[in-house]
C-alpha cells in the first residue's frame, strides 16, 4: 500500500452515467479484486476518500501466479452516484489526483479444471476484469438496467469468457434479474465470484449454497479510511464459521472486500 499522486491520463464517459478514468500509477503489485482509495478535492467537501475498484492493470511488467507485478497504471470503471463521483467525472485529463492503495484482500485463486462464473451487476463488473485477465475463461454473467448500460461489458471481448447478459426490462438478452441466468448456468463444481448490490449478492449466496458451488463475494460499502482503523465498515460475519467470534465483525476494507459467501451474515447486512 502507498499513498501517491498520480497524473489523469483519460476520464472517458463509456455511457450514460458511466465513465473510465486511466491513472499513471506505479506499485509493486496488484491483485485482482483489490481497490484504491481517491481523493476527489484537495478541500474539505467532500473529506472523505472514495473507493473504487481496480478495473484494469495497465503496463504490468510480469505476471507470477495470479498478481499482476510493477504496473505503471491503473482503471477505475464508476458511475456517477453522488457529489464524489460527479467531481470526479469532471477531472481533466493531466490534472493529479492522490491515490492510496492497492488496498483489501483479493479474488482467491480458483483451483484448476473449475466451472468459474463472474457475476456482475452494474457497477460491480469494475473488480471482474483484471480476474477475467488471468483466468482467460469460464462465463460472465451481467445483469444490467437496460441494453445501453451492457456497453461497459465491451472490454471482456477476447478474453475467452463466455458472456451473457441480463436487463431489468429485457431491451437486451435475458429480461430479469442476472441472478435468473446464474440459476440456469451453476453446477456443484463451479466456483462463483460475484459484486454488485447487496441484494443480488444475497440472492448469488443463496443460489450457490442450494447447488453446493463454493462462492466468493466482494462487498461493496461505503470507506472512510480503507485500512481498518475508522470501523466503518463492518459487517457481521457468520458465528458458526471457524474462526470467528460470537457476534463477530469483520472490516470490508481490510478483512475483504473478498469474502467466502458462507461467511457473512446475509441477514445482518
Amino acid at each position: 500500500m502507498q499513498s501517491s499522486q498520480a497524473a489523469i491520463l483519460h476520464n472517458k464517459k463509456v455511457v450514460d452515467d458511466y465513465f473510465r478514468m486511466r491513472l499513471s500509477w506505479s506499485g509493486m503489485e496488484v491483485r485482482p479484486g483489490q481497490f484504491i482509495m481517491l481523493r476527489v478535492s484537495d478541500g474539505l467537501d467532500p473529506l472523505l476518500r472514495r473507493p473504487f475498484g481496480i478495473y484494469n492493470v495497465i503496463g504490468a511488467k510480469k505476471t507470477t501466479g495470479f498478481s499482476f507485478k510493477r504496473p505503471t497504471g491503473v482503471e477505475i470503471l464508476y458511475r456517477v452516484v453522488g457529489k464524489g463521483t460527479a467531481i470526479l467525472s469532471s477531472k481533466e485529463p493531466g490534472e493529479r489526483i492522490n491515490v492510496l492503495g492497492p488496498l483489501g484482500n483479493g479474488w482467491v485463486e480458483p483451483e484448476e479444471a473449475r466451472n468459474v462464473i463472474m457475476v456482475a451487476g452494474g457497477v460491480g463488473l469494475a473488480p471482474m476484469l483484471p480476474l477475467a485477465q488471468r483466468l482467460k475463461a469460464g462465463a460472465l454473467l451481467f445483469g444490467a438496467r437496460h441494453k445501453a448500460d451492457t456497453k461497459i461489458v465491451a472490454g471482456f471481448s477476447g478474453l475467452g469468457c463466455k458472456i451473457k447478459i441480463a436487463t431489468d426490462d429485457g431491451s437486451r438478452g435475458f429480461k430479469g434479474f442476472v441472478t435468473g441466468l446464474l440459476a440456469k448456468e451453476i453446477k456443484p463444481d463451479s466456483v462463483i465470484y460475484a459484486c454488485g448490490p447487496a441484494p443480488m449478492l444475497k440472492a448469488v449466496a443463496v443460489i450457490a449454497l442450494a447447488s453446493g458451488a463454493r462462492c466468493f463475494v466482494s462487498l461493496e460499502r461505503t470507506m472512510a479510511c480503507g485500512i481498518g482503523v475508522c470501523l466503518g465498515c463492518a459487517v457481521k460475519t457468520g458465528a458458526h464459521k471457524a474462526g470467528y467470534e460470537a457476534d463477530g465483525f469483520s472490516m470490508v476494507c481490510s478483512d475483504g472486500p473478498v469474502f467466502d459467501s458462507t461467511d457473512i451474515d446475509w441477514d445482518a447486512l
